[in-house]
């Protein structure tokens, strides 16, 4: 419950702030959502989901370049294809080893129309949105357990 709380919280914030620095918002909640489905936590779950995401969005970079230069017949989905292989193999390294997060990266990178700058930066800032989240919940459960008392029938129901 704290750490739905805290998420809403601070995601609530990143929705408001996002498009006043032009960031995609919901580039953010990805990378934040690669961040939780590493199901880690941590600063190195951080650097994991920043890696796989950056590294995804080089491929999908990768992708629509090789398409623009060599332009053939469904061009698009042969390099989709290849790149797809790629990926998958990127997922053996151990610094980038959760191959969704470099799905989530390469697919994120068609939905910004290639706009690669924006889209980084936005899916760092998620990465470490979803971090804040998970340590804000901890925060809150700290202080819960310090502040709040439990619910006890027919007792005095004074919950935080």
């Amino acid at each position: 419950m704290v750490t739905a709380l805290a998420t809403g919280l601070l995601c609530g914030i990143w929705s408001f702030l996002a498009p006043l620095f032009n960031l995609f918002t919901w580039a953010g909640f990805a990378g934040c959502t690669t961040f939780f489905a590493i199901g880690e936590g941590g600063l190195a779950t951080v650097k994991k989901a920043m890696l796989c995401n950056v590294t995804g969005v080089a491929c999908g970079m990768l992708i629509i370049w090789l398409s623009e230069i060599l332009p053939f017949p469904y061009s698009g989905a042969v390099f989709s294809g290849l790149i797809t292989v790629v990926m998958c193999l990127l997922g053996i390294l151990s610094l980038i080893n959760y191959t969704p997060g470099i799905f989530v990266g390469c697919f994120t990178t068609f939905a910004a129309n290639g706009q690669a700058f924006i889209l980084i930066i936005s899916l760092l800032c998620g990465a470490l949105l979803g971090f804040l989240c998970d340590e804000l919940g901890k925060f809150f459960l700290k202080w819960q357990e310090k502040y709040g008392k439990t619910i006890v029938p027919g007792k005095e129901k004074n919950v935080v």
